[in-house]
């Protein structure tokens, strides 16, 4: 146990040595720079500078897209909430509502189905909806020729030639 701790008495101490003498050599070089050094070291330094201006000429092109994006993203939720509203109101109207406007306002923003919601306020509001018309089975439109006899057609054909 003891020998071991010698071993590493004794590394320590070479390994200390080995640092004193690379010290006195880095310190050495680092006293007396050379010209190929020199120049290498101002080369790096432009290089630096070139970098340190297009880092701050990018921070600020991306602070003007950020401001641009963001302006678009809210101009992007206004236009579909404009487009969401139209669909519902041209739902309500489709439905007979008098004041879709109205109704519109009482749609909750989280409604998943709004077919089922017009249906339900439809049954719950009957005054703000339209009564439906009913058709009892006649579907005859005044005044269409397809609707009159051959005679009928004839006689109009007549009228119409002699400007009665």
């Amino acid at each position: 146990m003891t020998e071991n701790n010698n071993d590493f008495q004794q590394n320590t101490v070479l390994s200390e040595k080995e640092k004193t003498e690379n010290q006195q050599t880095t310190d050495s070089v680092s006293q007396q720079p050379t010209e190929k050094q020199l120049n290498q070291i101002a080369r790096l330094h432009k290089e630096c500078a070139k970098y340190r201006t297009a880092l701050n000429t990018s921070n600020s092109e991306k602070a003007e897209l950020e401001k641009l994006f963001n302006n678009l993203k809210a101009d992007y939720a206004s236009i579909s909430k404009q487009n969401y509203d139209q669909s519902i109101i041209t739902k309500l109207e489709k439905a007979g509502c008098l004041k879709p406007s109205l109704v519109l306002k009482d749609i909750p923003e989280d409604c998943q189905n709004v077919d089922e919601f017009v249906q339900e306020y439809q049954q719950n509001n009957p005054f703000l909806f339209k009564k439906p018309q009913t058709r009892h089975g006649y579907t005859f439109k005044n005044g269409k020729a397809s609707n009159y006899t051959a005679s009928q057609q004839m006689n109009n054909y007549i009228r119409s030639a002699l400007g009665r």
